[in-house]
């Protein structure tokens, strides 16, 4: 069914549907592909946050590892090594503030002299004195957690602990035993408290230095709450932990879409959330779907308005064409003026249109001879039956009048008869043989005769043919109009003598008889004018036409007559010239031919 309407369609609907169709397919696999970016977006995007949370995790993890060496190098310094040993054995109070001033400056001076900026204080605890690096901030952490980092401190026995408990609202707490290494008495010398800023230690990451739109961490141990740089519920971080089946997830934390990735610290079992907004991402992502889809929109309605234009320039010649053949069709071979010229063009439709053009012009002039040809066949036919009446009554009254003349003595009488009747045998023949040269001239010298006895000494009339050119065919007819023109136009209208000469020239294949006459002359292209209807016939101009179309349509376009004018060069005398040319031809072809 779809295949005969297609067949069916015109070429430029069935040329549209194509491009339909391939724009349909390439706005498909556009729309395909923009969903299949859209798609691995996440993927990428959760490459990119990854790759900035395992930098930021080891950023974190390097300075807790300097924290921890810090600790050690307080740990082994000789000044502390003697001077908390000596601090618990004095009773004097001048001596102690010596020494506590005395571990104070050691304590400073790692303070400040570390390239770590986390740390905010500096503790060591002892039974009766404290000393730290900023007084102020350790007061504020109550007794009873201090009493707990001691305690928590002690029980890890000269191992670094870190506490999280209080990360909240005091920071992160580094708790390490300090021991005398004197001796290897291992004598308990006091407590070494180390608070870090998780503010400062996470907020410069280079999680936060990345160019998404604010970015927030969290921090988890066992599931508790390290840092969050956002105030977040527990339920909320509670169900943001059991939604990260996977490593990365998109979900919805206090009516904000993030997206939230998983990771992990190693060597202090940490786990880390971070949190970008996926609202501008997921606007971008709109942005860039909308523009992508528009620019593929437009580029569809260029195609198709291009393309439009272009079947339009391509179909309106086939259009011309298929107009011709209708015109062809219904019996028109003179198509209406047309500004473009296909001649010029040399792809199919310039061929398409000239070789049309070419054969519908050969069609109208076969049409044109074969009606020319019919028009002379009737012609013909009806002089035919206009002759039709018995001979044999006219040939007996003019014998009678020949026998009549002999009895009296009239000679031209008689002489007149018998060449009239040779004529009137002649034209009104039937026979199908051969019309030679010979023939022609009896017909020429009878019909002279009877002229030469009406005009006496005012006609003059020479034959120049030679003998052996008397053999050679003709068509019936074709000299004797001439010399009845000659006649005509050269006595009835002169009182002057006329002068007829009949002559011929045989070169090769090609015959010329030529019949001059003086006293007329031919009106200038007469025979072109007459062929081309420029004037109509009368007269003799009827003979000329049809002397001249008999030979062309027995012999071709090659054939016929020519008129001309001359002048004498001696006498000055004009004129008027026949010339025929006629092909030598085997008197078989001959015989065909007419």
């Amino acid at each position: 069914m779809f295949t005969q309407k297609f067949r069916d369609m015109p070429l430029k609907r069935k040329i549209e549907l194509i491009i339909l169709g391939c724009v349909f397919f390439l706005s498909a696999t556009a729309f395909l592909s923009i969903y299949c970016i859209s798609r691995s977006h996440d993927k990428v995007l959760y490459r990119s946050v990854a790759a900035n949370l395992s930098y930021a995790a080891s950023e974190i993890h390097s300075d807790l590892l300097e924290v921890n060496e810090l600790a050690d190098m307080i740990f082994s310094n000789d000044t502390v090594q003697r001077q908390l040993p000596a601090a618990m054995s004095t009773d004097s109070r001048e001596k102690k503030q010596s020494i506590e001033t005395t571990v104070y400056n050691v304590l400073t001076n790692y303070m400040f002299n570390t390239a770590n900026q986390h740390i905010s204080y500096i503790t060591i605890l002892q039974e009766e004195s404290t000393i730290c690096t900023y007084l102020v901030r350790f007061r504020k952490v109550p007794s009873e957690i201090r009493d707990n980092l001691v305690k928590r401190g002690n029980e890890a026995q000269g191992s670094t602990v870190w506490i999280t408990d209080y990360s909240q609202d005091y920071g992160l707490f580094l708790v390490k035993e300090l021991r005398e290494a004197k001796d290897f008495s291992f004598r308990h010398m006091g407590t070494l408290i180390i608070n870090v800023n998780p503010d400062t230690l996470i907020g410069q990451t280079s999680i936060f230095r990345s160019a998404y739109e604010t970015p927030s961490l969290l921090l988890l141990e066992n599931g508790k709450t390290i840092y969050s740089s956002q105030e977040l519920p527990q339920r909320e971080i509670s169900r943001l932990t059991s939604s990260l089946e996977k490593n990365y997830t998109i979900t919805e934390v206090m009516d904000q879409t993030l997206f939230a990735v998983k990771g992990y610290i190693p060597d202090y079992d940490w786990d880390y959330i971070a949190m970008v907004s996926y609202e501008s991402i997921a606007r971008t992502v709109s942005l860039t779907t909308t523009i992508c889809i528009g620019a593929m929109l437009l580029c569809a309605g260029t195609v198709l308005l291009l393309s439009a234009r272009i079947l339009a320039a391509l179909t309106r010649h086939f259009d011309w064409l298929v107009k011709k053949m209708h015109l062809v069709g219904e019996g028109t071979y003179q198509f209406p003026a047309n500004p473009y010229d296909y001649s010029q063009r040399k792809d199919e439709i310039g061929q398409l249109h000239t070789n049309f053009d070419s054969m519908a012009h050969k069609i109208n002039t076969l049409i044109t001879e074969n009606y020319t040809n019919e028009l002379l066949k009737k012609e013909a036919q009806l002089k035919s039956l206009e002759s039709q009446m018995d001979p044999h009554f006219l040939y007996n009254t003019l014998d009678s009048i020949h026998w009549r003349a002999n009895a009296v003595g009239a000679e031209d009488i008689s002489q007149i008869t018998t060449s009239l009747g040779y004529l009137l045998r002649m034209s009104l023949s039937k026979s199908s043989e051969p019309f030679t040269l010979r023939q022609e001239l009896e017909l020429v010298e009878n019909y002279m005769a009877i002229q030469k006895l009406r005009y006496s000494q005012r006609l003059i009339y020479e034959m120049q043919i030679p003998k052996e050119y008397q053999n050679l065919l003709l068509p019936k007819f074709t000299i004797q109009p001439l010399l009845e023109n000659a006649i005509r136009y050269g006595l009835d209208n002169s009182s002057d003598v006329c002068t007829i000469t009949v002559s011929a020239v045989l070169s090769e294949d090609l015959l010329v008889i030529e019949v001059k006459n003086s006293g007329s002359s031919f009106e200038e292209n007469l025979l072109e004018k007459l062929v081309n209807q420029e004037i109509l016939p009368h007269g003799f101009g009827i003979g000329l036409l049809n002397i001249h179309q008999r030979i062309q349509i027995a012999y071709g376009d090659h054939f016929g007559l020519h008129l001309k004018n001359i002048e004498e060069e001696e006498t000055g005398e004009e004129y008027a010239v026949v010339q025929v040319f006629l092909p030598v031809l085997p008197q078989q072809e001959n015989v065909e031919r007419t």
